[in-house]
């Protein structure tokens, strides 16, 4: 494949530069514009065109004379007529096992509903994620994940699959399967926000799947929001004595950007809160 005419496209820069050490033949480089991947190749002063719409991205692609088009972490979706063209592979390495969390967000994604998660190269055609897959690797869940430490276990997936397709010279091994128990998952703005009707696990699966510093779950106070970045289970016997002392979702306690909050027959704590503590104060229940 290194002497094929290579396009590629997308936000991040880790599997560009596997690409670009291994000497790849890349014609052009396409850059979602503000990614880290064009700060990246800016800093790198590394030629790109910088792409800020789907139509842009289409008629650029449409100028292009190539062999393989790579796509990792674009959020455009190509028209079908494009992946017909004779002569032309369209490639593309997704940040989950697939065929499960297709989509646009499956690294919250997995964490919210407690699924593996991994990377998977795959030919594209005319559906999302779709496609026959050519590499694959899995990331098991486990409850000590959180959303920057499997954003970057999934980088470093991606480059492996990466390598592991180039080994293939890209050739599929296996169509997707087909199963009734599959998500597909692109966040809502909904999805932040923290249900404390919900079971303690349930919440910090949540709050664990938009941890990292770009997003936040949230809940709100009236009109404030309190923005949280961490919870866990707290069973100290001291605290599970006094258990019959408070209602559930109620404020136990309120200290150092934490608050320690009665459910069930134990206590979770919210870690690293951002927001207007002024407002929060012991017997008030969460909603």
């Amino acid at each position: 494949m290194r002497s094929r005419r290579v396009i590629f496209a997308g936000n991040r820069f880790f599997v560009l530069k596997e690409m670009l050490d291994v000497g790849m033949n890349i014609q052009k480089i396409l850059a979602v514009q503000g990614s880290h991947l064009a700060k990246e190749l800016i800093t790198r002063n590394i030629e790109h065109i910088a792409i800020a719409s789907k139509k842009e991205f289409v008629e650029y692609l449409d100028a292009l004379e190539f062999n393989d088009f790579v796509a990792n972490g674009c959020p455009y979706i190509l028209p079908p007529t494009h992946l017909a063209r004779e002569g032309k592979r369209f490639i593309n390495i997704h940040p989950s096992y697939l065929p499960d969390l297709r989509g646009a967000d499956p690294v919250p994604g997995a964490l919210l509903f407690g699924r593996d998660s991994g990377a998977t190269c795959h030919l594209m055609d005319a559906g999302v994620d779709t496609g026959p897959i050519i590499s694959q690797v899995c990331i098991p869940y486990s409850q000590d994940l959180d959303a920057s430490l499997l954003y970057q276990l999934s980088f470093t997936a991606e480059r492996e699959v990466f390598h592991r397709a180039l080994e293939r010279d890209f050739l599929p091994v296996k169509t997707q399967e087909t199963k009734n128990d599959l998500l597909y998952y692109t966040k809502k703005p909904d999805d932040l926000q923290i249900d404390f009707t919900q079971s303690a696990e349930a919440i910090i699966r949540r709050i664990r799947a938009f941890g990292n510093p770009s997003q936040g779950a949230f809940f709100t106070i009236g009109d404030a929001v309190f923005k949280v970045y961490d919870a866990e289970i707290v069973t100290n016997p001291y605290l599970l004595a006094k258990i019959q002392d408070y209602e559930d979702n109620t404020v136990v306690m309120a200290y150092e950007k934490t608050l320690l909050i009665k459910k069930g027959s134990g206590y979770l704590k919210l870690k690293n809160i951002i927001g207007d503590f002024s407002l929060v104060e012991t017997g008030l229940m969460l909603l």
